[in-house]
């Protein structure tokens, strides 16, 4: 089985993509990082989700609690105040590892030589604070999965993808590693992702644990989306995940230099040289569509289970 770090700023949407990835791979641990709520709630959160589906062997790595320059927010008004669109969970008894994320990411990095594998559903702090201390871990990762960047439509600024736009700095640095990436964007996951008000009413209907577990999760980010315009909830991470398992998912996809704006109001903009203009080896494979039907039979699948 193929060996996994789930990195998260853990809320809605990161906690079906923890599912799918708990159902596929072995998760080695859940990293924490700063991002869409209070980072302890987001600890919390990722604690609560592997106690509800019986993962308490899975550990729970905090890492940074803050990008490595500039400010930032967090995004209650997507996610809910808890992250958890405001579910009144039960606490879990199960807490958090004293290791630190990036050590941890090197660690086991290390015993998984060559077999490792990151999905990097949230700011990339982590994963560059790990490369920066041990710049070899791009040897014995073998695939980094992001979700991240927006092709035009930022969701945070006018070009800036929240993600990338909470550590741009962190997410240059991913990208200029080295390593085997994958970057799922935003408007992929709009196109491909988006749960409508029908797909809600079938996931209320299936009734099993996960299903609810989804819909008490996700409800603050359904409202929210469709408050913005969307068709219904955007699950971006959960798309990810999914095209890591099977890439077959994937309907169209291009390898692409990029690298992420750090200045000005275009602070956090994915920079990408479509037409080879900087003569630079192209660094991800960037996937611009994704078939819909696909994505959306797997979630279903896995929220069908018990």
């Amino acid at each position: 089985m193929r060996k996994v770090i789930f990195d998260s700023d853990t809320a809605t949407d990161d906690t079906i993509a923890l599912l799918l990835a708990l159902k596929n791979y072995e998760v080695l641990g859940v990293t924490i990082v700063a991002g869409n709520v209070n980072f302890e709630q987001e600890i919390q959160n990722a604690l609560f989700t592997l106690e509800y589906f019986g993962y308490n062997d899975v550990p729970v790595y905090p890492g940074a609690r803050r990008p490595i320059m500039g400010e930032w927010r967090t995004v209650e008004e997507v996610h809910g105040k808890n992250g958890m669109s405001d579910w009144n969970y039960q606490t879990p008894s199960k807490k958090p590892e004293s290791e630190f994320a990036a050590d941890a990411i090197i660690r086991l990095s290390k015993e998984y030589n060559g077999e490792l594998e990151i999905l990097a559903v949230s700011p990339l702090t982590n994963l560059a604070l790990a490369y920066l201390k041990d710049p070899e871990i791009v040897k014995r990762i073998k695939k980094v999965w992001i979700m991240g960047g927006a092709l035009s439509r930022g969701n945070t600024t006018p070009l800036g993808e929240f993600n990338f736009w909470v550590d741009p700095e962190a997410a240059n640095i991913v990208l200029k590693a080295g390593f085997d990436i994958t970057v799922v964007p935003w408007e992929t996951a709009e196109n491909a992702a988006t749960l409508t008000i029908q797909d809600w009413d079938k996931i209320e209907k299936i009734n099993t644990k996960a299903a609810k577990f989804f819909v008490y999760s996700n409800r603050q980010l359904l409202e929210y989306s469709l408050k913005t315009g969307e068709r219904g909830s955007v699950h971006p991470d959960s798309l990810t995940v999914s095209i890591s398992i099977d890439s077959n998912i994937i309907k169209k996809s291009e390898k692409v230099y990029a690298e992420v704006e750090t200045c000005s109001k275009s602070r956090g903009a994915m920079l990408i040289d479509w037409y080879k203009l900087l003569n630079k080896k192209s660094n991800v494979e960037l996937v611009l569509e994704a078939f819909e039907d696909k994505f959306k039979k797997m979630l279903f699948e896995t929220l069908s289970a018990n």
